[in-house]
């Protein structure tokens, strides 16, 4: 009982902060268009693969015999 508690608060309150970040980011004119477009927004920031600089330090050096 206590986990499904714990899930219901916490989707609460990312729900929450989506709709507090909506309504802060664009205002209250044509709200439901704005969560759309911060929607469609952060499915593409999850889809991302982190792209990142390679340097020589990332190789693995060879076994020492």
């Amino acid at each position: 009982m206590a986990l499904l508690r714990f899930a219901f608060w916490a989707a609460l309150f990312v729900l929450s902060t989506f709709a507090f970040t909506v309504l802060f980011e664009h205002g209250p004119m044509n709200y439901f268009a704005s969560a759309k477009k911060e929607k469609e927004t952060l499915m593409g920031m999850m889809g991302k693969k982190v792209e990142r600089k390679v340097d020589g330090s990332d190789r693995l050096t060879p076994p020492l015999h």
